[in-house]
């Protein structure tokens, strides 16, 4: 069997390793100016605030058979838009229905 031929290290001497360490980079840190110095870094934006949603109001809408709106009507006017869909198949021979869109509403000057 092998014999030990340095005495095992003892945390006082660990210690004083670390210290010594410390030391020797207490002794290199007063050095300044090494390397080129940083670009300044740029400020952070701001969150944007979100626009704010126009106001909307619901229109009934007499749309033909591929969905496209033919005319609207104020939502309180749903028998006249009833009426007039039911004018438009009699006279063009072709499906039309009624739809509930909501269009935005202008501002008043």
């Amino acid at each position: 069997m092998a014999r030990r031929t340095q005495r095992p290290r003892t945390l006082r001497d660990l210690r004083a390793e670390v210290e010594a360490a410390e030391a020797r980079a207490k002794e290199a840190a007063p050095r300044t100016g090494t390397g080129r110095p940083q670009p300044p870094k740029p400020e952070p934006e701001g969150r944007r605030t979100p626009l704010s949603q126009p106001r909307m109001k619901v229109v009934w809408a007499v749309c033909d058979i591929g969905g496209r709106p033919v005319a609207t009507f104020p939502y309180a006017e749903k028998a006249a838009a009833e009426a007039h869909a039911a004018q438009l198949k009699a006279k063009k021979k072709a499906e039309f229905f009624l739809r509930s869109i909501k269009e935005p509403i202008e501002p008043s000057e």
